[in-house]
């Protein structure tokens, strides 16, 4: 009990553990969670990760929430990119969360998240670190904000793109296809947003670095074709003057092309996206 409270004591200034006040971390069953990651690509694994933690196929789907099983490492130094073919949309809030199966709330093998809409053109979220000395087992989760795995399995981190909204025309907030998750060697070699080196537990052996579980969507590429903030008649009156057209028609509308991937033709497939959100209150866009 000391030890518990000491620990609250020396806290950081940054979103406690699970079941703190103040904790931002979001429940694996979370009904917001509307949508998971439907691919990979670009699996590129890390020193010091055994072959049976490689399956990037992990990755794809719910995370599971339980610790050493279904997950995809990335060894030390090691990255994936994630893909959502329903895209990933900046609403009014957190808009996805990522998922890693840290065993406790304080052995936390952190990463980068970087997100892009072309595949090419990756953005990394702002991320600071306080932690001032090496760690082997103790990471503070007040200590670090803006990186991947910052809860216990089960729990993840969630992230805002309006983080990004207008920094660059190379990112469309409203339609990101893409999540990069890149480990951080914690033995003080690389560094955060403002330039201080990162501590996390090191060294680790064997399914080294980064673990993921999964990447919920919370917030899908938007369908508000009217964009007056609400998925409604107006919209599906849209949809349906440009249903079963392509691109050259005269009731072509590009718009409604809103299924991944795109290919320049209306049909089920972006009606199947327009009614995922159409199940959804307009408030969760």
């Amino acid at each position: 009990m000391i030890l518990a409270s000491g620990l609250n004591l020396l806290a950081g200034p940054y979103a406690p553990r699970v079941g703190q006040p103040g904790s931002t971390a979001v429940s694996m069953d979370d009904p917001n969670i509307i949508a998971w990651v439907t691919g990979y690509q670009d699996y590129v694994v890390g020193t010091d990760c055994d072959t049976g933690w490689q399956t990037p196929d992990n990755a794809i789907g719910e995370a599971v929430g339980i610790p050493d099983t279904n997950i995809v490492c990335l060894g030390r130094g090691g990255e994936i990119t994630l893909v959502f073919d329903s895209g990933i949309g900046d609403g009014e809030g957190d808009d996805f969360v990522v998922f890693e199966n840290a065993v406790t709330d304080f052995f936390l093998e952190i990463g980068y998240v970087e997100v892009s809409s072309d595949g090419v053109n990756f953005f990394r979220f702002y991320c600071d670190s306080q932690t001032t000395s090496t760690v082997t087992s103790y990471l503070d989760p007040t200590n670090i904000t803006g990186f991947a795995s910052k809860y216990i399995a089960g729990y993840g981190t969630p992230f805002d793109l309006a983080e990004f909204r207008d920094f660059s025309p190379l990112l469309d907030v409203d339609d990101v296809r893409y999540v990069r998750i890149v480990d951080i060697v914690g033995d003080g070699t690389y560094t955060d947003s403002s330039g201080k080196v990162i501590y996390d537990p090191y060294p680790t052996i064997g399914s080294a670095g980064f673990d993921l579980d999964g990447i919920g969507v919370i917030h899908m590429r938007t369908v508000d074709f009217d964009q007056n903030g609400c998925v409604d008649a107006d919209d599906l009156s849209i949809f349906a003057a440009a249903w079963l057209s392509s691109k050259g028609d005269v009731n072509w509308d590009q718009r409604c092309d809103i299924a991944y991937p795109e290919y320049e033709h209306i049909d089920f497939a972006d009606f199947a996206l327009l009614s995922r959100q159409w199940t959804h209150t307009c408030g969760n866009l």
